[in-house]
């Protein structure tokens, strides 16, 4: 299983993922990690950068395989006022990617092709590696479709956030299982 986390700051987005079930794959110029897209270059010596409105088609969706990790509540989803969606993903044409925290991306020369770009975005410096971070990259911003599995409430949820998401969850799927982590 897969965890996204989210806040409920952007309602629009939560509820788009909870009743269509789907994720969405963003361009990498929204991505938080400012060193995303960034590579070193043993030709030029130095670290480069895609450029993020040339490569804007370069969609990353992300995802952990914890949901036990206080800094990803912290970081996403609003200091345990948000909450996380447990999932698989149900399609077979999208290739899931571990990321690599040991270093940028070393490339000989500048990458051309897709694929070599792709492994631009699958290597992360080591302050990011309590993200046991996931990927999936497409050479455009799409959907991927997923079947939610459980909704893990965070430990801070306000009574309203948690009234109104077990209501839609009762009516979006009720064998989906809606509970609260407390650690």
């Amino acid at each position: 299983m897969y965890y996204k986390f989210r806040d409920f700051k952007n309602y629009k987005y939560l509820l788009d993922l909870i009743l269509y079930q789907r994720l969405y794959s963003s361009s990498f110029k929204n991505l938080n990690d400012n060193f995303e897209g960034q590579f070193f270059s043993e030709i030029h010596n130095k670290r480069l950068r895609l450029n993020p409105l040339k490569e804007k088609h370069i969609s990353i969706c992300s995802f952990s395989s914890v949901y036990k990790n206080h800094l990803m509540w912290s970081h996403y989803a609003d200091g345990h006022r948000g909450l996380v969606i447990g999932f698989h993903i149900l399609e077979d044409n999208f290739k899931i990617h571990k990321v690599n925290y040991n270093g940028l991306t070393i490339i000989e020369d500048l990458p051309i092709k897709f694929e070599d770009k792709k492994d631009v975005f699958l290597n992360k410096i080591g302050d990011w590696n309590y993200e046991n971070e996931f990927r999936i990259i497409t050479d455009n911003q799409c959907y991927i479709n997923i079947e939610i599995k459980e909704i893990i409430l965070g430990s801070e949820v306000s009574d309203l956030n948690k009234d109104l998401i077990t209501k839609l969850i009762r009516y979006v799927n009720p064998k989906i299982e809606v509970r609260t982590y407390y650690d």
